[in-house]
């Protein structure tokens, strides 16, 4: 869709959920508290190295915010999701390679995301379990009238309940685990300082290539998006250290002031008469019947995703 169309999009009051659309197209499945939980039960469980693999597991989604500048969103985000083995190649401390190890485990080849993503173990087998429930509660949007009233395509409502279903999951898991707000966001506390370098010598000269930039002029770009993720993942942790009513409420809130600041940085105003505040019961129940759809059977895949990825990272040689 061109600009032109785009702004046409805007004019029937959709503004805000073109956001959510771009934003889960380039994101990628598994939640912040899921990866989290994955790695809390990889490696290795002495505390300051299991806080690197967590924050490692999360970091590979460092590039996913850059909506300012989308076409490195989508080149780094990729980087770093098929060309994760640059990052442990070079990591040389325990503490490097405790977090490298984290982030490996995330990868959308043979990682934590294919089974999200690509083939899930117990459900969506062939398509991936986000996906598959994606499509779920995208039946049941369809069907609510609030959601009808906005006019989304098909397409559009299966890039929005990708999203939301990560949610969903995200807050489920704090179940399984009421801690693991606690351990995400201690996990971005404690990360080794060494990290944004390591990102830099495994990605920021590739990055020059491709963006015709100087390498110092890569090198800070690639710092300063890791330092605005990190302190996200700090924010997230604290989200999700609240009692589940308000964890909803709250992520709900902060996907709509996402959504404003993506709209501002493009040019973009919200439509004449919609609020952030008219958006957020919306993202509310969607979230809450995404942990409906998944409840059953959730635990199950995660705990397969688990094992998968562990054969895996053996399999690879993946060890320190």
């Amino acid at each position: 869709m061109g600009k032109a169309g785009k702004k046409r999009f805007l004019a029937v009051g959709l503004g805000l959920f073109l956001l959510v659309v771009f934003f889960s197209s380039e994101a990628f499945p598994w939640g912040f508290a899921t990866h989290a939980y994955i790695d809390d039960h990889l490696g290795k469980t002495k505390r300051n190295r299991n806080r690197n693999e967590i924050y490692g597991g999360v970091a590979p989604d460092t590039f996913n915010y850059l909506f300012d500048d989308p076409e490195y969103q989508i080149y780094l985000s990729t980087q770093t999701h098929i060309e994760f083995m640059k990052v442990w190649d070079i990591s040389k401390t325990r503490l490097e390679k405790s977090l490298t190890y984290g982030f490996v485990s995330h990868n959308d080849v043979w990682g934590a995301d294919s089974t999200a993503h690509h083939n899930g173990l117990t459900f969506g087998q062939g398509e991936g379990y986000i996906i598959a429930k994606a499509s779920e509660l995208a039946g049941i949007l369809e069907a609510f009238q609030p959601y009808i009233d906005l006019g989304l395509p098909h397409e559009a409502t299966l890039a929005v309940s990708h999203e939301l279903v990560e949610a969903g999951v995200d807050l489920l898991i704090k179940g399984l685990d009421p801690s693991i707000g606690r351990k995400l966001k201690s996990s971005a506390f404690f990360r080794t300082s060494a990290f944004p370098d390591t990102l830099v010598k495994a990605y920021a000269k590739d990055l020059s290539e491709f963006s015709g930039w100087s390498l110092h002029r890569a090198k800070q770009f690639i710092i300063r998006a890791e330092r605005k993720f990190r302190k996200w993942i700090f924010f997230y942790g604290k989200i999700l250290m609240e009692d589940d009513p308000t964890a909803i409420e709250l992520i709900a809130e902060t996907t709509a002031d996402i959504a404003v600041s993506f709209l501002t940085a493009n040019g973009f105003s919200l439509p004449p008469g919609v609020e952030i505040e008219d958006i957020v019961p919306l993202v509310e129940f969607a979230i809450i019947q995404s942990m409906v759809i998944c409840n059953h059977d959730f635990a199950g895949e995660i705990e397969a995703t688990i094992d998968l990825v562990n054969q895996n990272l053996e399999a690879n040689g993946i060890s320190y």
